[in-house]
């Protein structure tokens, strides 16, 4: 039992084992914490069945038997609380719901330019608490939850006397994959007996930290239906709810009542490191729209992720991601759909987020180029409004970015090259295409086998071709660029490139006129801002096609044709010269 790994098995599919995982490693951290100073580290590994607690020293009986009693979490005080309870309590383990909700929504009304001219001091002393926004969704009313959650903290602050027992059978839950709980707990109650200490029942799930159980027909042999709440070993859920503040971010869906709550999914995060980033993610993410939150939240991840492992250097963190990407340290999110019914809020979908998989870290630099291409695709996320018309667009990204899926990501780029048209014919400039840089960062680096294309002369050419029938002349305006804007070029080239001829002949009668264009502009002007599309870059295409369909082809040429250099010179080279 006194080990250097211990086990948290997966028994939801959902964030309640994350929560248990993040609440078991918090404890066993207190306890080497104590005898061991900040010399020591705790590590969550995922095994596929179960999570692995992994120490960095073997926790030793005498340990256990000497740890002192640990304060895990908050209690959290509102116009509902027992004033006897508080009494209890030490001031510092209290929480004033109303209070933290007034730091909060000074803090907002600042304005931007405020808050970066203050000294980092008194930044410090005016921001909302680091885990407001848990104590914000713990305490709102429709999660009916905070009675049942201050209850738990209540009922571990009165095991002082007995900590050290409760430390060993959680230990004993532990030990390895597979124990039943029941077991445990049997064992538990036995034991308390024998110290004379008063054995209440279990403690309710709360749909807080177990979204897929709740009051309802419970129960587990078909022989009978009955309303009421699921009960389960109270320590178990008291690590839940410690666990809720090292790995939880809830948020509001913008517009409506509901809520949403993320759960970090460790892969192999120490938790010290692991709570450094989830502070700088909590500061990140703010309340936005169902589906673009899902996107920002692991894009934001990702850059608090690459943000520490810059900053960090030669540490621990940089050292291991080389050769990988932060996928391999942390997989997604769980997330929690709450649906406000009005007095009440329930859990209406469950799904799980990943982080981009398209990352692969070989040099300190890399970390830079990925943070760069992370922040263009933020940019261009947020500038969408999903209300609005952009709630397909968001739907294509979050496929590609959850799922890894290429098609899904080339149906984003078709559908934004119109968007981003649209938005410049109203004027809205801070809508901003890809950049060929990063684009060519993402494909490269995540689907080699797609280089080729990209270096192509001919592809380069034509992808040339598109942007400056595109976006280069609507940049500058329908009355100042001497070329026609061809509004509808993107969705033509993407409905025919289902089939190779037709995708072919399109793609010719586009060199036709395009060059016949160029010839129009140079008679009228004496000069010529275009390059020709030349029968080599045809060619070029045609072999490509031949090789990787005319849809993959298609695709790219979108991508790249509706993206723009990193320092376009629009239209101001004369290529007669």
């Amino acid at each position: 039992m006194y080990q250097k790994v211990y086990y948290v098995d997966k028994r939801t599919g959902t964030f309640a084992d994350v929560f248990l995982a993040y609440g078991v490693a918090t404890l066993l951290d207190s306890v080497l914490t104590h005898f061991l100073g900040n010399d020591h580290w705790v590590r969550i590994r995922d095994y596929g069945p179960y999570y692995a607690i992994e120490l960095s020293h073997c926790l030793r009986e005498e340990w256990v038997d000497q740890a002192p009693f640990p304060t895990l979490a908050p209690y959290i005080y509102t116009d509902r609380s027992n004033q006897e309870d508080l009494a209890s309590l030490p001031a510092s383990m209290i929480v004033d719901y109303e209070q933290e909700w007034n730091r909060f929504r000074r803090f907002i009304q600042l304005p931007q330019d405020d808050r970066e001219k203050m000294p980092q001091e008194q930044l410090v002393r005016v921001k909302p608490h680091p885990q407001f926004p848990i104590f914000a969704w713990v305490g709102e009313r429709r999660m009916q939850a905070v009675e049942s959650y201050n209850k738990l903290i209540l009922r571990w602050q009165g095991t002082t006397s007995h900590f050290n027992e409760n430390l060993r059978h959680i230990l004993m839950f532990c030990f390895t994959p597979g124990l039943d709980v029941g077991a445990v707990e049997s064992a538990w109650r036995k034991r308390m007996r024998e110290l004379g200490v008063e054995d209440r029942n279990g403690a309710t799930l709360l749909q807080l930290f177990n979204p897929s159980q709740g009051k309802g027909l419970n129960e587990p042999k078909a022989s009978r239906l009955k309303m009421g709440n699921i009960e389960s070993f109270w320590l178990l859920e008291y690590l839940k709810a410690v666990g809720m503040y090292h790995c939880a971010v809830p948020r509001r869906v913008q517009g409506t009542g509901d809520r949403k709550t993320y759960a970090l999914a460790p892969v192999n995060m120490r938790l010290g490191v692991n709570d450094q980033i989830l502070d700088k993610f909590q500061e990140a993410l703010w309340n936005d729209t169902a589906v673009k939150m899902d996107i920002l939240a692991a894009l934001h991840y990702t850059r608090c992720f690459l943000d520490y492992c810059q900053a960090a250097k030669e540490a621990d963190l940089l050292n291991e991601l080389f050769g990988q990407g932060p996928e391999n340290f942390v997989a997604g999110m769980y997330v929690a759909y709450y649906k406000s019914l009005g007095q009440a809020s329930a859990v209406m979908n469950l799904s799980f987020i990943e982080l981009p998989r398209w990352m692969r870290v070989e040099s300190v630099e890399d970390v830079n180029v990925y943070k760069e291409v992370i922040e263009e695709h933020e940019n261009i996320i947020r500038s969408i409004d999903e209300v609005r018309g952009g709630y397909d667009l968001l739907v294509y990204y979050r496929d590609f970015l959850s799922g890894g899926k290429w098609t899904a990501f080339f149906d984003f780029t078709a559908a934004y090259g119109p968007f981003l048209m649209r938005e410049l014919d109203r004027d809205h400039y801070w809508v901003r295409p890809f950049t060929t840089k990063n684009l060519e960062v993402l494909i490269m680096k995540s689907n080699e086998p797609l280089g080729p294309i990209l270096e192509t002369p001919g592809f380069r050419n034509i992808a040339e071709a598109i942007r400056r029938s595109t976006i280069i002349p609507q940049y500058r305006g329908r009355g100042e660029s001497e070329y026609d804007i061809r509004y509808g070029l993107g969705q033509e080239l993407k409905r025919k490139a289902l089939y190779n001829d037709e995708f072919i002949a399109t793609l010719s009668e586009f060199t036709q006129s395009y060059n016949a264009e160029n010839a129009r502009v140079y008679e009228k002007t004496g000069k010529q801002y275009r390059k020709n599309i030349l029968t080599t870059d045809i060619e070029d295409i045609v072999r490509l096609i031949d090789r990787y369909g005319a849809v993959t082809i298609a695709s790219l040429l979108i991508a790249f044709g509706y993206a723009r250099e990193p320092k376009e010179e629009e239209e101001t080279i004369d290529y007669q010269k």
